[in-house]
């Protein structure tokens, strides 16, 4: 009888644990450590080990180890839930039988490492400066140029680091210690599990309905996922894993931005709600495509990555090109004003059934069109080269100098 009971609330257990949660994690029973510390760092560490991000080696987590550019390649792979790869033969340093080949691809394939002079140095201890802007990089932090706290070794910082290492400290992902960055040294396992530990409060990495979440920034990694009546305190991040699936936000407020790094033609579907920052497309690529409705709430769009179609539908305030010969296609809906502000040509349609108040190209943006089916009231180009046509109309064209 007593085995038959067990075996019952085994059973139950199961199902419990295979339900959709709100973060909460626990380690497996038959999972130990035995130099598991235990100080400031266990949580972090038993975090990282039950979202995937680290694992073992012969029953030790190695907390004090310093990371090398592989591990790091993997655990951000890991963590975002990326799989496709990018050929890196050109580099001599990694053999396709090697056991970090296939993360070190993907890694380079989301645009968070790259190597020098032929070399990806995967065995090579990673810096701590490095490892600012592999993760500013994934989160698609905007490069900045004034940092908004004071450190003794700021001088020590890479130039060619320096503005992501900036955007870290600014977002308060980085503290420094005793007024200290020490940009040139190494980061621990247990160091880099506390940072990702502060950045990322909950991995969603199964798919369901959610309608709790935990208080900071969250990550999805899978597709198939439904956020339903939530707030989030912080930013949520569509990861590389989501690859074409959807992602339903519905009456979902967020307090940061909407990171979209994956999603296809018929997702990120937002329903009701409100973004308060902006939204963020930086899909490596393929098409994805973001759905505005029932008067969800939001500002801005900005198209910051990728080279496949970016389809905006719905009603929105602004949206921003910042990369070149992206297209970009507004459907379905009323946009008060479009930036273009990427280097080279922008490739914009106005479908039959959107209407655009303002369209405004940055000299920059030379050989850029503007294909409009709809209806455009207001067009101001510095652009030399700028071409405008269709079938639709256009209420002015206002063309500055050298334009």
């Amino acid at each position: 009888m007593a085995r038959k009971l067990l075996s019952i609330l085994l059973a139950v257990l199961l199902v419990f644990s295979l339900l959709p949660g709100t973060g909460a994690y626990a380690l497996d029973e038959g999972l130990t450590f035995s130099d598991m510390p235990d100080n400031w760092a266990r949580e972090a560490l038993e975090r990282a080990v039950a979202n995937g991000l680290l694992v073992g080696d012969g029953g030790r987590i190695m907390p004090d180890s310093p990371l090398t550019r592989a591990q790091m390649a993997t655990i951000i792979t890991r963590a975002f839930g990326a799989t496709e790869e990018e050929d890196i033969s050109e580099y001599t340093d990694v053999k396709s039988t090697d056991w970090f080949a296939s993360s070190m691809a993907k890694a380079y394939k989301m645009g968070v490492m790259q190597g020098y002079e032929r070399k990806m140095d995967p065995n090579s201890n990673i810096t701590r400066e490095q490892v600012f802007v592999v993760i500013a990089k994934a989160l698609k932090l905007e490069p900045v140029s004034v940092i908004n706290k004071a450190f003794e070794d700021l001088d020590e910082i890479s130039g060619w680091a320096k503005a992501h290492v900036y955007a870290m400290v600014n977002a308060g992902y980085i503290q420094g210690t005793n007024g200290k960055l020490n940009p040139k040294g190494y980061i621990t396992r247990a160091e880099f599990a506390q940072m990702m530990h502060n950045i990322i409060r909950q991995y969603i990495r199964t798919e369901g309905i959610y309608t709790k979440v935990d208080d900071g920034n969250i990550l999805v990694s899978v597709p198939g996922v439904t956020l339903k009546n939530v707030t989030i305190n912080g930013d949520l991040i569509v990861g590389d894993g989501v690859g074409e699936g959807d992602l339903v936000l519905d009456n979902v407020t967020i307090k940061g931005r909407l990171v979209v790094r994956g999603g296809g033609v018929n997702s990120i579907i937002v329903v009701g709600g409100n973004i308060e920052s902006k939204v963020v497309i930086a899909k490596v690529d393929g098409n994805i495509r973001i759905l505005v409705e029932d008067g969800a709430d939001v500002d801005v769009i900005v198209v910051d990555d990728g080279k496949d179609a970016v389809i905006i539908e719905g009603d929105t305030d602004t949206v921003v090109v910042n990369v070149p010969d992206v297209p970009v296609i507004i459907r379905k809906g009323k946009i008060k004003r479009i930036e273009v502000s990427c280097r080279e040509s922008a490739d914009i349609t106005i479908d039959e059934d959107a209407e655009v108040e303002d369209v405004v190209i940055g000299s920059d943006s030379r050989r850029s069109a503007l294909k409009v089916k709809g209806r455009v009231s207001n067009v101001e180009t510095s652009a030399s080269n700028t071409r405008i046509f269709g079938t639709g109309t256009v209420g002015t064209v206002n063309v500055n100098e050298d334009a």
